[in-house]
This record gives C-alpha cells, sequence and structure tokens, in this order.
C-alpha cells in the first residue's frame, strides 16, 4: 500500500479534476441562466470542502488508524465523484467534444496499464535474473564444497585440504545469504506494490 502522503497527493490530483468537471458545469448553469443546477453544484462544492477538510485534518494529524481513515474518505470521495458525474450527465450534452475527452482518457488509461505491465515485466526479469544468478552461485558453491569436503575426508590430516574445506564453507555461507538476500529484496518489492 502507498503511504498516506501519496494517498493525498493522488486524491488532491482527482480534486482538481473534479473541480474542472465542476467549473465546467457552472459556466453551464449560467449560460442557461439554471439557478436549480447551480444551487447542485454549490452542494457538491460544499461535499468535496469536506473531503478535502478530512485529508487536511489527517495531514496534521498523525493517525494510528489511517486505515479507517482512509475507507471513510474513499468512501466520501467515491460518493462525490458519482453525483458529479450524475450532474455532469444530466447537465451537459454528449457531443463531439465530450465523446473526444472520453475516447482520449480511455486512451490514456491503456497507455498507463501498458507501462505497468511492461515496468512490472522488467522488474519481474530483473528479480528472476537476480534470484537465478543467486541459485545458481549457491549451486556452484554447494557443488565445490561437496569436492572440497570428500578431499578433505580422504585425507583429513592434509592442512592444505582443510583450509581449503573452511574456505568452501565460508563460500557456500555468503552464497546462501545473497540467495535469501535476493529473495527478501523481491518480496519486500511484491509487499511494497501490494501483490
Amino acid at each position: 500500500m502507498d503511504t498516506w502522503q501519496t494517498y493525498a497527493d493522488r486524491l488532491d490530483a482527482q480534486m482538481r479534476a473534479a473541480d474542472a468537471q465542476l467549473d465546467e458545469l457552472e459556466a453551464g448553469a449560467r449560460a442557461r441562466d439554471a439557478q436549480t443546477e447551480m444551487d447542485e453544484i454549490s452542494g457538491l462544492r460544499e461535499r468535496r470542502d469536506r473531503v478535502r477538510q478530512q485529508v487536511a485534518d489527517a495531514r496534521r494529524e498523525a493517525q494510528d488508524d489511517s486505515e479507517v481513515l482512509r475507507s471513510r474518505v474513499d468512501q466520501d470521495w467515491s460518493a462525490f465523484r458519482r453525483s458529479v458525474a450524475d450532474a455532469h450527465n444530466r447537465y451537459t450534452d454528449w457531443d463531439a467534444a465530450r465523446e473526444r475527452r472520453f475516447y482520449a482518457r480511455l486512451d490514456q488509461a491503456d497507455a498507463v496499464v501498458r507501462e505497468e505491465v511492461a515496468a512490472e515485466d522488467e522488474l519481474a526479469a530483473r528479480a528472476s535474473a537476480r534470484i537465478a544468478g543467486a541459485r545458481d552461485e549457491l549451486r556452484d558453491r554447494a557443488a565445490e564444497a561437496r569436492r572440497k569436503y570428500d578431499a578433505w575426508r580422504e585425507r583429513q590430516e592434509d592442512q592444505v585440504r582443510r583450509r581449503a574445506l573452511d574456505d568452501a564453507a565460508l563460500e557456500l555461507e555468503e552464497a546462501s545469504h545473497r540467495y535469501a538476500s535476493a529473495l527478501a529484496d523481491v518480496q519486500r518489492g511484491s509487499q511494497a506494490r501490494g501483490e
């Protein structure tokens, strides 16, 4: 999961986009001199301000229960966005410009998904290569340690072979640590991305 700060920044950006929609609705309502629409838009701005205040309060205070707060903000924000969309649908015609904006958003969403998939694939390939390299090194060090142990076993009194066996044991231990570290890094990365 992302941090509260990252979440709040993302929500602020979404609020700016909602502000643009509200401005568009308000301009249309003024042009039509539609007081009912203006009143509804004012109510939507008040709801937006309440969500904005929740986020501001959470930024000021250290929240022990940030998941509960995030859930409440998400619910309020989702309800607000749905209300804005409903108002937008009622008061805005589905014209060529709106259709172009819709398709532009779809294209943008598709591009973001493609970029993320590519980034995840690259990350997975790097992680896989790192783990495979550490695993191969561990396998090679284990085989070398086994050979040195067998050589030492034949002549236990041979100090050169004893030293080689000690070195092999240390190299095997280091390779095991590197393999465990590579796995732990990949797992931490997966947890950080919320997988």
